[in-house]
Order: structure tokens, then sequence, then C-alpha cells
């Protein structure tokens, strides 16, 4: 005689798994001859996006660039721009099966000399992170009945990752300079942003709503004749929509999805009247659905000694997302030198879930400004921001987060101050799990059969704070049973009793 066992499979998830990699950073950037030449280098920096993860035979491949940008002092004192893209790869030796992955790049400490004044020269490094969630398909026993058996069930609400899909495309649009602005001149910085604002599922693909900004601080032709000699910033606002091809999900499964923009060309047209924008936009998607997980967690016979296995079971229960829209709000002092401000802004580099569940990120609130000589300036302040969210005290399995800053202003308090307000939104998904012990097997030995205790009845004497099911396990009687004769309503005692024991 056996058991009559209904088995289950579910993939289970350990913690996630990092991997971090250190890349040289070695590049060049040669002026192109209408370009000014570099009298003294202002400002340098790397900026990294979202890359894309690719599953290839024995790992995960990791490629993306890094946008090299430069503000320079020209010999006539005028502040210019230059940027180049330096592309990046790596591999990661990753085993097992993965069922969710992100990477992050970070650039790390950056040198940057003019070599001569047409040839700047930059070295560093950049860190690439791989974040992993590991599955393992694991089966175990969903009910069980038959030589008395006596099951303790529970439930658990589940969510399985069904697949991870990216695709890019490019936007290209035209963004009007604006009526009384003279013709385009020249780009002292720029940037692009993107957010997804709904996505949904249809049959094997996911479809996607959002837009892209793009920001534009520009210089105007010198020798034209205009009362405003800039600069100006420009700001254009482009909806988007686009599907993701997902094959196999299913029209019930839940999405999330992520825009990442990469850094935008600018080309004047129309006599400088209006910009060519053209914009690379990689689309991040995952799709998963809730399954309900009933799994036997002891058991027990009431006609023979049984013996079980249990195991460990981790699985996601929640995927929440999260969208928080941090405010800086700040007042830097303007430095001694500063007379006049020519721009602030604000960018938020990538953000962490610590240990303790909360949302840390990095601003920096970047100045460009001129001295009484009229001579460019740039300086910077870093504010760090801690926020606190619903995963604190939880166990987080694997998550997903960008920073974006939607929209900055400025402007000037008492003293040397300036009043500085900038929207960060932080977007994404964390993944929380659950673990719990589940039977994987069970059987019974034959040649040791219970002996039936022939007592008219039984009473047992029970501490306050002792389960009912142990109770029940140990007198080989249904735990319902003993609920029902005692008039019990808990399945833990709230005081010290005395129970019956139905026979």
């Amino acid at each position: 005689m056996e058991f009559d066992a209904a088995v289950r499979r579910a993939f289970c998830c350990g913690n996630s798994e990092e991997k971090k990699a250190a890349l040289p950073l070695e590049c060049s950037i040669v002026l192109p001859d209408y370009f000014p030449d570099v009298m003294k280098i202002l400002r340098y920096t790397a900026k990294t996006v979202k890359s894309p993860v690719y599953s290839e035979e024995g790992g995960e491949k990791v490629s993306g660039c890094v946008n090299i940008e430069v503000n320079y002092v020209s010999e006539e004192g005028e502040l210019c721009s230059c940027s180049q893209l330096h592309p990046f790869e790596h591999k990661f030796e990753v085993a097992g099966k993965i069922a969710a992955a992100e990477a992050e790049v970070c650039v790390g400490e950056l040198g940057c000399r003019a070599v001569n004044q047409r040839r700047i020269d930059l070295h560093g490094s950049i860190e690439v992170l791989l974040r992993v969630l590991c599955a393992e398909e694991k089966e175990f026993v969903s009910s069980v009945s038959g030589a008395g058996a006596v099951e303790k069930s529970e439930e658990a609400e589940t969510v399985l990752i069904a697949g991870e899909y990216s695709k890019s495309f490019t936007l290209e649009e035209k963004g009007e300079l604006g009526y009384g602005k003279p013709p385009f001149g020249k780009i002292l910085r720029s940037s692009a942003g993107a957010q997804v604002t709904e996505c949904h599922v249809i049959q094997d693909k996911i479809v996607t709503k959002g837009e892209v900004r793009v920001s534009v601080l520009w210089q105007p032709e010198p020798e034209e004749e205009s009362e405003e000699t800039g600069p100006f910033l420009s700001e254009f606002v482009f909806p988007v929509s686009r599907m993701v091809d997902a094959n196999g999900i299913l029209m019930t499964d839940i999405c999330d999805a992520g825009y990442a923009a990469e850094f935008p060309e600018i080309t004047p047209e129309s006599e400088g009247r209006e910009l060519g924008i053209r914009v690379k936009i990689n689309i991040f998607a995952r799709a998963y659905r809730k399954e309900t997980l009933k799994y036997v967690k002891d058991m027990f016979s009431s006609e023979y000694e049984t013996k079980t296995e249990k195991e460990k079971l981790c699985v996601i229960n929640e995927a929440v997302p999260v969208v928080f829209t941090e405010n800086i709000i700040e007042s830097p002092e303007l430095p001694e030198s500063a007379e006049t401000v020519t721009d602030i802004w604000v960018e938020a580099l990538q953000p962490k879930l610590n240990h303790e569940g909360k949302i840390a990120f990095t601003a920096k609130i970047c100045m460009f400004a001129k001295d009484e000589d009229e001579n460019p300036l740039y300086f910077e302040k870093t504010v760090e921001r801690e926020l606190n969210t619903p995963f604190e005290g939880k166990n987080i399995a694997f998550y997903n987060l960008s920073a974006d800053v939607k929209n900055c202003e400025f402007g000037f308090g008492k003293g040397k101050k300036a009043e500085v307000s900038a929207a960060v939104l932080i977007d994404g998904t964390v993944y929380t799990a659950m673990s719990t012990e589940a039977i994987v097997s069970c059987s019974i030995n034959e040649d040791k059969k219970i002996k039936k205790d022939s007592s008219a009845m039984i009473l047992c004497y029970a501490e306050k704070g002792e389960y009912i099911w142990d109770i029940a396990k140990k007198y080989r009687v249904p735990m319902e049973d003993i609920l029902s004769e005692n008039g019990l309503l808990s399945e833990v005692l709230l005081e010290k009793t005395m129970l019956v024991i139905p026979g």
C-alpha cells in the first residue's frame, strides 16, 4: 500500500547573484576642422545608459557605449563642447538557468588632458555589474491521500517570470527653435530621457507607450545680429509607441517595461531654424504570471508509520511596480568668482536598493557660469538621497531600477545663492521572495502499523502557544477533529488548557 500523492513542479529561486568586471576606458578625441582650438578643459564626463543582456552559450554578454563629453574653453574664450562614443563589451560566465538578468555600467575614476590644441586624451575605467536571478525547477507534493493520510497543506500566491525581451528603435523628429530665436550655432550640452507610461500584453507581444524628452543648450551663430546672444535652452517632448515581440506569453500575463534613451544626435536644419533630432531608444520588457501554489507542508498517517522528506522552496511571491518622484530642492552657494550663471541642470546616477530595502541614489547639480571677465566656469554639487519604500524588512529576490530627471528649474535667492528645483523619476520593479518548507516525497512502512488506543476518552493537557497540528500529529487524528471537538477557532492555543482528543 502506498500514498496517492500528487506532484507539481515550480521554479525556485535563490538570492540574486552579482558579478563585476572592470574594463579600461582609453580614447582620444580629435577635433573636427570646424571646431575651435582647445585653450582650457573645463569639464569632462563619461555617461552610460542601461545596456541589454544577451544570453550566449556558457554565459551572459553585456555590450553598449559610453558617451565621452568634454566642455572646453577656446582661445577666443568661448564655451565649446565635443563628444565621442566608446563601445564596450564583456561576457560573464554564469552557470544555471537564468530567470532574470540586469546590467549596470558605472564610470570609475576618469582623467583627461589636452595633448595639443586639436586632441584630447581620456583614460580611466568602467565597472560592468551583472545581476542575475537563477531558477531551479523542483518537484514537491501538492496533495496526499489514502493509507490514512492526514495532510497540512498551504497555499501561496507566486509570480513566475515568463520571459525577458528587449528591442531598439530610433526616434527621428524635428524640433522648432521657436519664433524670434536666432539661427542655431553650436551645441553646449544635450541630453535625452525616456519614460514608459503604459504597457500591456496582447498575443505574443508587449505594447508600450511613453515619451522621449530631449534637451539642448545651444549658442547662436556669433555673426547673426540679435539682441539675444544666448545661450538658449530648447526642450522637446515626443510621444512614442512600440511593440515588442514576446513569443509564448499569455493574454493573462502581466508585464513591466522601461525605455532607455541613448545620446541624441542633433543636426541644424532649415538654415538653423529647426533641429533634426535622432535618438536610439532601448526597450526592456519582462512578462510574468501569477499562480496559486498549493503544497503539503507536513503530513502523517493514522494507520502506518511514515517517512517524509522536506526541502526548502524559495519562490517569488510579489512583483511590485516602483514609481517614485523625488523632488530635489537645493540652494547652492554661487562661487565667489561667478558673476553670471549660464545654465544649471541636474543629472541623476543609477539608483540602488540597499540591504535595508531603501532606494539610494546620487544627483549632481551642475552649473555653467562666467566670471567678471566673461570667462566660462564650471561647478557642481553632489546630493545624496535615500527613499523609504514598502520593501523594508522583506526578502528582495531581484530588482531593476532607473532614474531620470524629468524637469529642472532654477532662479536666484538672496545673496549669492541659486534656487534649484528638479523632479527625479525613479521607476522599475522589485521582486520579493518567500521561503517555506514543503514535502517532496512521502512513503509508509507497512511493517509498522499504528496500534489504536482503546481508551474511551483521551485528555491532553496543552500549554499556551502550542500548535493544534503538533498535537494532532502526536495522537494521529485530523486537526479539524480536535478543533471541532473542543470548540476552538485558532490553530494556536491562546492559553493553557485541557483538550479532548477524539477517538
